[in-house]
């Protein structure tokens, strides 16, 4: 570790077993963090808040008296806890690297507990994190999987390996209903989880990502990997309706919000018309979920959607029956493709060698 007990994120990583602890606040991590990082937080989300007032309001020698007191009380449990990770490489952050951290590491050292500082704490590996994302493309041969809504791709996502899931890492699942039942990350988290993600594949033979639009609820996907993903081999997933509204049914209805439901419905007016709204409102209030979700199906999504879908240039068209048997064709038929691809690019060797 470096011995003035400071490290930049880019060094942190390079350490042999890294461990971060984040101090800042619940709701500060929340919003983001190092991915694996462990929050042992000085300050719950109301002291930070109070001692924020006091710092306005009486001056910075105030602020810091009352969160010495706060943090007083707590500091034997977190050293406790942050002994438990000796052993391996330690690193404590705040949000800019300040008191919290810096006051902690030098407690710690003077107890013999050898632990280092990020610095700029979160900010430095934000900062990282913006400079990466501005650029950052998938590595390996990179395949999309493409279909209508509802036709099992984020099932099939989650079973591939090496797959970058991008609607779980948003936390919305990419439609005008995708975000009922969660809670969306901010994008600076979805940009931590998705930095995470591609550095850990970047030694993989293949990777795979579901098509998306731009946009993922609020959350953008970054321009540069927007269009590897536009300019990637697709893999279409043909699903019948009826295993669609089975699939939409129980992924949506686990903490489904009725009235979030019937506002959203409420706003498809002006596209589908009063009567085929109303249609919709009474299977939903008649519990008739499974035929609310056919219709909305066959009225809106397919509609909007299947054009769209068509134009995707595919080099194969999956039948998804059972989402295992989809996962093994798809990796039968991205196998084929590296190997093929492969054959062409030792060809083309070959032939430019001198004769």
């Amino acid at each position: 570790m470096n011995i003035s007990n400071e490290i930049t994120y880019e060094e942190s990583i390079c350490l042999a077993n890294p461990v971060y602890i984040d101090v800042r606040s619940p709701g500060e991590y929340e919003h983001d963090h190092i991915p694996g990082s462990v929050n042992l937080p000085i300050f719950d989300n109301d002291e930070r808040s109070e001692i924020g007032t006091l710092y306005r309001a009486s001056g910075r020698d105030t602020a810091i008296i009352r969160g010495l007191g706060i943090a007083g009380g707590k500091l034997e449990k977190i050293i406790n806890e942050i002994s438990m990770y000796s052993g391996m490489d330690i690193v404590l952050l705040c949000f800019r690297g300040g008191m919290r951290s810096a006051s902690l590491c030098s407690l710690l050292n003077s107890l013999g507990i050898r632990v280092c500082r990020l610095y700029q704490g979160y900010k430095g590996y934000r900062r990282y994190i913006a400079n990466a994302i501005s650029s950052v493309r998938v590595k390996p041969p990179l395949f999309v999987l493409h279909g209508l809504t509802g036709a099992g791709k984020t099932d099939i996502i989650r079973k591939l390996p090496n797959s970058i899931d991008l609607e779980g890492m948003a936390g919305h699942r990419s439609s005008i209903f995708g975000g009922i039942g969660l809670k969306a990350h901010s994008q600076k988290k979805f940009e931590s989880l998705l930095m995470q993600k591609i550095i850990l594949i970047e030694n993989e033979r293949c990777a795979v990502i579901e098509g998306e639009s731009r946009k993922i609820g609020d959350l953008h996907i970054p321009q540069t990997l927007y269009k590897q993903m536009l300019e990637s081999p697709g893999i279409m997933i043909e699903t019948p309706i009826e295993l669609r509204a089975d699939i939409i049914v129980r992924e949506y209805t686990k903490d489904i919000n009725r009235v979030e439901v019937l506002e959203i419905v409420k706003s498809l007016g002006p596209k589908l018309g009063g009567k085929k709204v109303e249609k919709l409102i009474d299977l939903f209030e008649s519990d008739a979920l499974r035929q609310f979700v056919l219709l909305l199906l066959e009225l809106y999504y397919d509609p909007l959607y299947r054009h769209t879908v068509e134009k995707m240039n595919c080099i194969a068209t999956i039948k998804n029956i059972s989402t295992d048997d989809a996962v093994g064709q798809i990796k039968t038929v991205m196998q084929s493709y590296l190997d093929n691809t492969d054959a062409q690019g030792i060809k083309k060797e070959i032939q430019s060698m001198p004769r």
